[in-house]
């Protein structure tokens, strides 16, 4: 389960419960307690071969790869009555804008600390940015909090994002005045602790409602009478049809002769 994905379907044609004995068959049943047989893809049922370790990654580290953003230009981005401002390894600032001016005072969520390591052996034990795939930095000393007393702070996270250039995708506040900025930028998608996973199509469980016989005998009596009564729809329609095309004949007046 932690390697597969499923996509789970249920159909409305049951079966007699019992008559499938494969070994890809499994029964289970819902909280009403109806049953049902699933069968399961092959590759549920094999063991699969222990994935290969990826080759060594000897392109450029990560601080490599984000560093040019340090000679582009800021990142802004505009929440509500907010505008953040990015500067890639300087800080992060926090104003009012009106027609392009900034109004008020400029309030700094922080300057730059420091940022994930890496290649630390007390920072692989960190699974959150293995499992999420994002880089972090830490932006600390900001302008004092009034509600709190201390000074804002901030966590910045890079992610990847291929076909987009550099961009500010979201500013949250989890805590009063300690905030998560949230970086997109294709720069990151070289490194494999930073690309996406590729993307794999569930695979299909198809489950069937498991009736017992005389469930099936009661379904298959149901089936023949909506089939009669279909039927019987059916040519009172055509009837209908039949009688007004008569009627329609008969109203026509004879064509006159070229």
């Amino acid at each position: 389960l932690s390697e597969l994905k499923y996509g789970l379907e249920i159909s409305a044609e049951p079966v007699l419960a019992g008559q499938r004995q494969a070994g890809d068959v499994v029964t289970v049943a819902s909280k009403f307690k109806q049953l049902y047989e699933c069968r399961l893809p092959p590759a549920a049922l094999r063991r699969e071969p222990a994935p290969e370790e990826p080759p060594p990654y000897n392109g450029s580290g990560v601080t490599e790869l984000l560093r040019p953003m340090a000679a582009a230009p800021c990142l802004v981005k505009t929440k509500d009555w907010w505008t953040y401002e990015f500067c890639y390894g300087k800080h992060i600032q926090q104003y009012h804008l009106e027609e392009s001016e900034i109004k008020g005072d400029i309030l700094f969520l922080g300057y730059y600390h420091s940022a994930f390591n890496w290649d630390d052996e007390t920072a692989k034990a960190s699974k959150q940015h293995r499992l999420k795939r994002y880089h972090s930095q830490s932006y600390v000393n900001g302008s004092r909090c009034d509600l709190t007393g201390r000074a804002r702070e901030a966590e910045v996270r890079f992610l990847c994002e291929e076909g987009a250039g550099d961009y500010l995708a979201r500013v949250d506040e989890p805590q009063s005045c300690s905030y998560v900025l949230t970086v997109h930028t294709p720069r990151l998608c070289l490194h494999p602790f930073l690309r996406p996973p590729a993307s794999a199509a569930p695979q299909p469980i198809l489950c069937q409602p498991a009736l017992s016989p005389a469930q099936y005998v009661q379904y298959v009596r149901a089936q023949v009478s909506d089939t009669k009564r279909k039927v019987e729809e059916i040519s009172e329609e055509l009837r209908t049809l039949d009688s007004r095309l008569g009627s329609e004949r008969d109203t026509e007046s004879p064509r006159q002769p070229p």
